[in-house]
């Protein structure tokens, strides 16, 4: 018989690509707001169902209304960094939604789960950072994500949670997507430390979560935490470097510096413009390019038996 999934975010970037390589083995549910943002061949898919759902407003489980039996789900819905929503947003699609639906999976039997989290829930830090390091980030992004994965953890099932490097490539809005869109004005951010960065491509990302999502439904025991990032931790003046080497930035760059006072200087400006607009306030627009996690987990690829492939130079290519 065939398995069903349950997947949130599925729309996104991510969840697209992800869809898009199990839909011919598995049945599909999605839920979410956004049913025209999928692609012609997932939408009308023999193996794909989708069910209106806010995750901003359901408020108990019973408001899922799910009618079929669910072999797992995916949960990749998130307000991701730097949205200018309020506190209360983020605390309701990124903690309460994650709480409820684990509730769910719990009172129907949902045998597996995974949630996708990020590496940011370790705050700024890139010295002696392991899987099992301390969770001190302190964006709202970051808390938002690590009080929902206590959800994920406490739960009492063989849950799974994946801890996410800055996603890159074609169509994300990774860091580095920003950088391009500077370099394409001329300019680029000039940071004189050399805080390090993990990544992970698109593909290497799409393809760890289908292989757990695979394995984990043939039946083999999922790890409670994986951490997806490539081996190779960059810089943000290395990003730079490596977009002038392989000519996807032309011309002369005019360097922006944006660390130490300027840094400071910017963060006030869009508090102050934040305010005046009067949207909420969540850091300063600098803030993803001077943090580093820098943190990789060799045994978390091990276990899905592959490796990234995508290292930085070969990654940037979808730039071009």
């Amino acid at each position: 018989m065939t398995k069903t999934i349950l997947i949130t975010g599925g729309s996104g970037v991510l969840g697209k690509r992800l869809l898009s390589n199990l839909i011919e083995d598995y049945k599909i549910i999605a839920i979410g707001k956004n049913y025209v943002s999928f692609p012609d061949s997932i939408r009308f898919h023999k193996n794909f169902k989708f069910y209106e759902r806010d995750l901003a407003s359901i408020t108990k489980m019973e408001e899922f209304l799910i009618p079929e039996s669910i072999d797992l789900i995916l949960h990749l819905a998130a307000v991701v960094s730097g949205v200018k929503l309020t506190e209360e947003v983020y605390h309701q699609i990124n903690v309460n939604s994650t709480k409820l639906l684990v509730e769910y999976a719990k009172s129907k039997n949902v045998p597996h789960f995974g949630f996708v989290s990020s590496v940011s829930v370790y705050g700024s830090k890139e010295t002696n950072l392991n899987i099992n390091s301390e969770r001190f980030g302190t964006t709202i992004y970051a808390k938002t994500k690590a009080l929902a994965e206590d959800y994920v953890l406490n739960s009492g099932k063989a849950y799974s949670l994946f801890r996410m490097a800055s996603i890159y490539g074609q169509g994300t809005k990774s860091f580095i997507s920003k950088l391009r869109s500077l370099t394409k004005r001329g300019v680029y951010p000039y940071i004189s430390s050399l805080r390090k960065k993990s990544l992970i491509h698109i593909d290497d990302a799409t393809r760890a979560l289908e292989t757990w999502t695979k394995q984990t439904l043939n039946g083999k025991p999922p790890r409670p935490v994986y951490v997806f990032s490539h081996p190779e931790f960059v810089t943000v003046n290395q990003v730079i470097q490596t977009f002038q080497k392989l000519g996807i930035a032309k011309g002369f760059l005019i360097p922006i510096p944006v660390g130490g006072f300027w840094a400071k200087f910017v963060e006030l400006v869009f508090r102050l413009l934040s305010f005046l607009r009067r949207k909420p306030f969540h850091g300063s627009p600098l803030q993803p390019l001077l943090e580093s996690v820098a943190i990789y987990d060799s045994q978390s690829f091990e276990n899905l038996g592959f490796f990234p492939e995508q290292d930085l130079r070969k990654g940037l290519t979808d730039y071009q």
